[in-house]
């Protein structure tokens, strides 16, 4: 299905993206830009089609590798196979110098001046770090606390790694510090992969299409989207009783890809949002859900990340040492009142 939409024409990628680069439509359709060309493109291309701007070729780059990584990994990509792939880029990085070394390349240990290739290694090891922390950083993993240590360990190590070849020391001593990041990175990636016996590292993504219907004029959907810098909305949680609470579909984690068919992977969140409002009744969404834990013993509270809505916030009644909600009788579980408060910033507002 998303191949389909994906590849048919340019037209399903561009209305959502940044104001700056809608100049370019006309001239992506004259020069038959579409399908597999599309996905394929490359700074050249751009440039022989008259985007000679950097900032905005790398702007729709990056809305076409959302769509390759959307397209060649949705039934393979899962943690264990994102960590398999970020260990394999850890040992790479490793053979590489080693290989150097044994090139007798004796320049390494007085040049301070790091080759491109090996500054290019550590990119795509960087690159498969932020797939896998993609997984991690959310629902269900981000509530679990094994995952959320090894989340850590990896954004660490690959900070260290940012700021070691920014360091002024010899490329032979960088090289050091890089193979140790490595090695410990690959025991991290090493225990994902071979020791993990939980279930949910294997499980890969999967898109479902979901109908909101019975949509009242003055109703919000319910939803809470955060987006990325470059164009991916997760869902953060619903609003309890809102349509999309209603559907017992949508939960914290999803990512929105299409909303009426209409791709929006890359778009800016308020091209989304006004997706979101055309029209009326009847919204349909293609998510992208991430394996959902079967854990019994978190409530339902938590695990969809619902929110109540404003009106039935809790109140603290003077003299009360516990905020309950207004009309409601006192219960004696803790986790049956709790409320968790919407996230700081509101991306998405009723209609």
């Amino acid at each position: 299905m998303i191949d389909e939409s994906v590849t048919k024409h340019l037209m399903c990628v561009f209305p959502g993206l940044d104001d700056c680069l809608q100049q370019y439509v006309c001239v992506f359709e004259r020069g038959g830009v579409c399908g597999e060309r599309l996905l394929r493109i490359s700074h050249a291309e751009l440039e022989e089609l008259g985007v000679s701007r950097i900032g905005h070729q790398e702007l729709i780059l990056e809305a076409v590798d959302l769509l390759c990584a959307l397209n060649s990994g949705l039934e393979t990509e899962s943690v264990r196979t994102l960590a398999h792939k970020l260990g394999a880029s850890a040992k790479n990085l490793q053979n590489f110098i080693s290989g150097r070394r044994r090139s007798s390349q004796s320049e390494s240990r007085s040049s301070r001046r790091l080759p491109n290739d090996l500054l290019t290694s550590v990119v795509d090891l960087i690159t498969a770090a932020k797939s896998l922390l993609a997984w991690l950083d959310r629902s269900p993993f981000a509530a679990v606390a094994d995952y959320s240590v090894t989340r850590n360990n990896v954004i660490q190590l690959c900070l260290e790694l940012t700021t070691i070849v920014q360091q002024d020391c010899t490329v032979f001593e960088t090289e050091n510090k890089i193979l140790h990041v490595c090695k410990t990175l690959s025991e991290v990636c090493e225990h994902i992969v071979c020791v993990s016996s939980d279930p949910l590292v294997s499980q890969s993504a999967h898109l479902e299409l979901v109908h909101l219907t019975n949509i009242k004029p003055s109703e919000g959907l319910g939803m809470y989207i955060k987006s990325t810098y470059d164009g991916l909305h997760v869902i953060t949680g619903t609003t309890e009783g809102s349509p999309a609470d209603r559907c017992k579909k949508i939960h914290a984690g999803d990512e929105v890809i299409q909303v009426n068919h209409q791709t929006v992977v890359g778009w800016q969140l308020r091209n989304l949002v006004g997706s979101l409002r055309a029209d009326k009744g009847v919204v349909s969404l293609t998510l992208k859900k991430r394996p959902q834990s079967t854990l019994s013993s978190a409530p339902a509270l938590l695990k969809n990340m619902r929110w109540k809505p404003l009106a039935l916030q809790p109140t603290r009644s003077p003299g009360s040492g516990s905020a309950t909600p207004s009309g409601t009788p006192t219960k004696s579980s803790a986790l049956q009142d709790l409320h968790i408060p919407p996230p700081p910033s509101v991306p998405y507002t009723p209609r």
